[in-house]
Formats: C-alpha cells, structure tokens, sequence
C-alpha cells in the first residue's frame, strides 16, 4: 500500500536533526518524530513531481489561467 511505502520512507530522528542544525533549525525532542514522518512524506511528493516526464520543447506559461 502507499502508505507503507511513505512510512518506510521517512527519515530517522538523527537524520532530522543534522538536517534541522544544517539549517539552523531547533526542533523540540518531542516534535522529531512527527517532523520526520512529514519530512518523509514530502521528500515523497517531490520526489513524484520531479520524476513526472516533460518533453524538452516544454515552456513554462507566463501567466496562470485556471
């Protein structure tokens, strides 16, 4: 399930807070393990968007119309 696959893929606590300090970033020993879970979730999506295949003649449109 997809799920699964987003929880297997979150970050350790540890990875979190070298990432949190690289950045400057002070994150509560109790909020770690929520913001990893997040983290992975995100890394996820991204992960998604960045993959989706565009053809190379793609333009980004100047101006968005819903």
């Amino acid at each position: 399930m997809y799920l699964d696959f987003i929880v297997e893929r979150c970050l350790s606590e540890n990875e979190v807070e070298r990432l949190a300090a690289l950045v400057g970033l002070p994150i509560s020993p109790t909020d770690l393990p929520s913001v990893a879970i997040a983290l992975g979730v995100l890394l996820t999506v991204a992960e998604l968007v960045t993959d989706f295949p565009l053809p190379d003649d793609v333009e980004a449109a100047p101006v968005f119309r819903p």
